[in-house]
């Protein structure tokens, strides 16, 4: 019994380590703060503020990844209204969920005669984005960023996310699994 009770604590830790000290070690945020903002440097941009409630939003995605191994950024979709307010299933809705925007900040419900239909505000792409990546471990996941961020900028979408203008503040996430680490960086424009 003893044996079994070692073994499950040490599993526990290894997993709350994986899942979690990454994206809290300090120097390793700054780091992939700084690449980022060089990038958005060169092209006459402000730089971003690290904030704790879009990292929670992040992180959140990158242990969904790792746990599921996928790189997605939609999660299964709600099957109600009242399910699409609590779900996680879009990045606008995981950062809603942290209470860094409510639901009417980011959504439009539309009556018809046979349901409900939700979409995003038209402002919504200009208030929050997401980015994501998978990579090898080599190590530590903090050799990754040099690799990650030319990958990001090399990728259309991904570039346009993070120089897009109107973003003033962003989270990192970054679950590690087996030799997969899983990241999630999330954008923001604040309520103002």
């Amino acid at each position: 019994m003893n044996r079994f009770f070692s073994f499950l604590i040490a599993f526990l830790a290894i997993a709350y380590f994986a899942f979690d000290a990454v994206g809290k070690d300090f120097e390793f945020v700054q780091d992939v703060a700084n690449r980022i903002n060089a990038e958005r440097a060169k092209q006459g941009l402000s730089r971003l503020k690290y904030n704790e409630t879009l990292a929670k939003a992040a992180q959140s995605q990158a242990e969904w990844m790792a746990r599921n191994q996928k790189m997605e950024h939609l999660r299964p979709g709600p099957k109600s209204l009242e399910e699409h307010k609590t779900c996680n299933e879009h990045p606008a809705n995981r950062i809603i969920n942290t209470g860094y925007f409510t639901w009417d900040d980011l959504f439009v419900v539309e009556t018809r005669p046979n349901g409900h239909v939700v979409n995003p505000r038209p402002d919504t792409d200009d208030r929050v984005g997401e980015i994501i990546a998978k990579g090898a471990n080599a190590g530590h996941p903090a050799t990754q960023p040099n690799q990650i961020i030319p990958g990001w900028m090399k990728s259309p979408g991904h570039r346009k996310t993070i120089l897009t203008p109107q973003f003033e503040e962003f989270g990192l996430g970054c679950a590690c699994i087996g030799n997969d680490t899983y990241w999630c960086v999330v954008f923001a424009k604040p309520k103002g």
